[in-house]
């Protein structure tokens, strides 16, 4: 009995696997496509290298007064090649008081600045007053100065420049009234 079981059962098998195999037709589902995107944000970031802290002694009335030391601009990117090209703007936050001494101010007009670094575009060469508007929601309308411009490039999509900003208080045909003037001169960059 044990042997005509064993039989019965090969029998049965042997029936089912090929009949299955053979007569089945393959069968393919539709195709079904996900989108798959990616975005990478650009970056811009601007720092001071050096020359942070600016102070002016002995100032001469009627006469232009160097600061001692140059500011020192770093501008690092990492932006789309189709980026125009990233703006470097100086700016006072208050045009009519670019430095102040209690209630006496002195005003952006008589802030000037210029880029010793050559080969830089856009940037002052000669002392300019920071009395322009300013770009892409960067500046106060009549106390921006653009420092420098830095075209954006299929191979310059990535990079650092460092800029070489000098500044200067213009107080030719002024006197100013005795006192301890300070302010702050806001550095940002915009990619346009």
């Amino acid at each position: 009995m044990w042997l005509q079981r064993s039989w019965v059962i090969a029998i049965a098998g042997s029936a089912l696997l090929p009949g299955a195999a053979s007569s089945q037709a393959k069968v393919l589902s539709t195709v079904s496509s996900p989108l798959i995107a990616a975005a990478a944000t650009g970056t811009i970031s601007v720092s001071i290298a050096s020359g942070a802290i600016q102070s002016l002694s002995g100032v001469v009335d009627n006469a232009p007064n160097n600061f001692p030391s140059t500011v020192g601009i770093t501008l690092t990117w990492d932006l789309a090649p189709s980026t125009g090209d990233v703006q470097v703007i100086g700016y006072f936050s208050n045009p009519t008081a670019a430095m102040t001494s209690g209630p006496v101010s002195i005003p952006s007009s008589w802030m000037r600045g210029r880029v010793l670094t050559t080969g830089v575009q856009g940037a002052p060469t000669t002392y300019t007053a920071f009395t322009q508007s300013g770009a892409g929601g960067v500046g106060s309308a009549g106390g921006s100065l653009l420092l420098f411009r830095q075209p954006i490039l299929g191979n310059s999509k990535t990079g650092t420049l460092t800029v070489d900003l000098q500044l200067q208080l213009d107080l030719t045909g002024r006197t100013l009234a005795a006192g301890s003037y300070t302010g702050t001169l806001n550095i940002r960059a915009v990619s346009q």
